[in-house]
């Protein structure tokens, strides 16, 4: 027998995710607050305001929604004023309390350049005990993270789930560093992308 889950009890919430300039806006059922780690520099950002309703987000919305199971791979392209586009591939899995995604380069075999996790406020009740644990020790097995940051990361992600409206989703990402810092905006761009595709998903389920 599998023994029941405990649930985290919270009064407040906050989120995680890379880089400045994402467009801020709310949209109606409340907000989503990114806060973002950078293994670069062992340092964490946020929150900043997502706009969930940014239309470049709708196709990929449509392939999450159109996946056969709780799971999600393809590519997702990007692009800024003046610049060439940029692929990335990402692999997304739909959980019980969130989702998450690997988020890669093109098709690099060198591993994920950013991790995101996404707790809308629909599944905040059942977000796991351990979850800021679990994240963590997920994030260093696949080497990306540094060495000795794992209680740092640890304490950045309580806090922002502690200073999170619980009616707000929450948005978390660590930077790995294996994307050019001078492509930075790029990936930001990929990321917040993702993220709104991400809440959409969830909260149509």
């Amino acid at each position: 027998m599998f023994q029941a889950m405990q649930v985290m009890k919270v009064k407040e919430a906050p989120a995680v995710i890379c880089g400045a300039g994402r467009n801020r806006k709310n949209s109606r059922g409340g907000k989503a607050h990114l806060y973002g780690w950078d293994a670069r520099t062992a340092s964490g950002s946020g929150p900043d305001e997502l706009r969930l309703t940014n239309t470049g987000s709708q196709r990929l919305l449509e392939a999450l929604k159109g996946a056969p199971g709780r799971s999600w791979f393809g590519p997702v392209n990007c692009a800024a004023a003046g610049e060439p586009a940029a692929r990335f591939f990402a692999v997304v899995h739909n959980l019980a309390d969130c989702a998450t995604a690997m988020v890669y380069c093109d098709e690099s075999k060198a591993g994920p350049a950013e991790l995101v996790v996404v707790i809308p406020a629909e599944r905040r009740a059942q977000l796991r005990a351990e979850f800021a644990f679990e994240f963590v020790a997920f994030a260093s097995f696949l080497g990306c993270i540094g060495a000795g940051a794992d209680l740092s990361i640890h304490d950045w992600i309580s806090g922002a789930i502690a200073e999170t409206d619980p009616s707000d989703a929450l948005v978390l990402s660590i930077s790995t560093g294996l994307w050019t810092i001078d492509r930075d905006h790029m990936l930001s761009r990929c990321v917040e992308k993702i993220a709104v595709a991400m809440v959409q998903w969830m909260r149509e389920e």
